[in-house]
């Protein structure tokens, strides 16, 4: 289990919110998954192969993070898209489960969920958690200059 994923920790400093997305329910999901899609593809401006890799991971990671939100947070809950000087864009799903950190496969019973932080680890370049203000973010960041697979994939890596 990636060490980073058991305690708190902030995104990298220097992203700013560029669009906030409300999350009421799993009809959302669909919409936000479209608007981010466009908005990705508006700010692409890196290899098309890399766009499209990127415009999957970042979907899907988005997907996970927003359906946990949905079923083990309380609402309200948001998905924000973040970037920085456009070398990176980060995505932050908040509720207000604030009292609870993210469960993980190995403390849940077998066939109960708790992948999706490990999902998420493979697929961005980096994940984590925080609360502020009652408030849970659960985050993935990017690069927008190409997969950084070697990364991700030992980052994401099980601990023996």
């Amino acid at each position: 289990m990636p060490e980073a994923l058991r305690a708190s920790s902030r995104p990298p400093d220097g992203l700013a919110e560029v669009t906030l997305w409300d999350l009421s329910s799993s009809d959302d999901l669909a919409r936000i998954r479209r608007s981010l899609h466009a908005e990705l593809l508006r700010r692409g401006e890196v290899d098309s192969a890399l766009l499209s890799d990127l415009q999957d991971r970042v979907v899907l990671v988005v997907s996970e993070l927003a359906t946990n939100a949905l079923r083990h947070g309380a609402p309200p809950s948001a998905v924000r898209l973040l970037v920085d000087d456009e070398r990176s864009c980060a995505v932050d799903v908040t509720d207000t489960a604030a009292d609870a950190s993210p469960e993980l496969a190995g403390e849940r019973p077998l066939g109960e969920g708790g992948f999706g932080m490990h999902l998420a680890a493979r697929l961005a370049d980096g994940v984590g958690w925080y609360v502020s203000d009652d408030v849970k973010h659960v985050w993935a960041r990017f690069a927008l200059d190409g997969p950084d697979t070697d990364a991700r994939t030992a980052a994401a890596a099980p601990v023996l």
